[in-house]
């Protein structure tokens, strides 16, 4: 579906005002619909560039209905759950330091420790049963005892969060198989005493689960001690269970997300959720193409 900015690019690259040369394609995981007001993927973990495009023009019954088609190719290295795409252009004009970004993935539980130097366990993509990460092939398992609070760090390359506004937001994704956990708490430190903090309450149920809070819950969380904004060097995961049991969660990935920076050049073109979603293993690339329909 080609959102509000997809139609305003598209009619200024007619008119020869705007630069559509490289073309870049965004993989998801989220399953919302998409919608004209899109501005971003629900939850994107990889982005590549279009290396061909073409038309196709079909006729049934006289009618017509016309198709721009990106192809990529995913790289062998990527694995994952791609259940939307979106289109961008492949280059800016403006330049923006404060971007959406991915914060980090849970693919190696080695990196993550909780206050001892402990590890937490480490769930592979399994068949029977069946059990599949979104992003990449594993996650990291956090297991709670009853009414309890357990809690992972890890270190992570310095993020400034000095110039995201209170409209951004944070976004977690993760996989729920009871209804034993109260809450998940996500901390940005940039010390082991000082860190901001965001609470993410689970609905009902089992199942992959995306939730967001803005930025302003964000930095109106923090410890006794208030953080370094432009120096956060470690993340921390800390899941609490109730009273009904323990509890046990998987971690898929963290990002922020820029919502309020406007450029008319460049933001989400068209997004479109697949029907069926892609799970693309490791270990060999796979061509994708994205077939755009343009309605006149």
């Amino acid at each position: 579906m080609i959102t509000k900015f997809g139609k305003r690019f598209l009619t200024d690259y007619i008119a020869g005002n705007s630069d559509f040369n490289s073309k870049d394609i965004a993989l998801g995981i989220s399953s919302t619909a998409a919608t004209v007001n899109d501005t971003r993927l629900g939850f994107e973990f990889y982005r590549l560039p279009v290396t061909l495009s073409s038309i196709n023009i079909e006729e049934v019954s006289s009618v017509f209905r016309y198709y721009a088609i990106y192809k990529a190719t995913i790289p062998q290295d990527v694995s994952g759950v791609v259940s939307e795409i979106g289109l961008y252009p492949g280059t800016r004009k403006s330049t923006n330091f404060f971007d959406s970004k991915f914060v980090t993935s849970f693919e190696n539980n080695g990196t993550w420790f909780d206050s001892i130097g402990g590890n937490p366990q480490l769930k592979v993509n399994t068949t029977s049963p069946v059990f599949t990460a979104q992003i990449g092939e594993t996650m990291v398992q956090f297991d709670v005892n009853t009414s309890s609070v357990k809690e992972y760090t890890n270190s992570i390359v310095t993020l400034d969060l000095s110039g995201y506004s209170v409209n951004d937001s944070l976004s977690i994704a993760y996989k729920k198989i009871d209804n034993n956990v109260s809450k998940i708490r996500v901390k940005l430190y940039s010390s082991d005493t000082q860190y901001y903090y965001a609470d993410f309450t689970p609905a009902s149920g089992s199942g992959d689960r995306i939730q967001s809070v803005s930025m302003s819950t964000v930095f109106g969380n923090t410890s006794v001690t208030a953080p370094d904004a432009t120096s956060i060097t470690k993340v921390g995961i800390e899941v609490t269970a109730g009273a009904g049991g323990p509890a046990t969660v998987y971690f898929d990935g963290l990002r922020i997300n820029d919502e309020d920076t406007f450029d008319p050049q460049y933001g989400l073109i068209a997004r479109s959720v697949l029907t069926t979603p892609l799970q693309k293993p490791s270990g060999r690339p796979v061509d994708i193409e994205y077939k755009l329909e343009l309605v006149f």
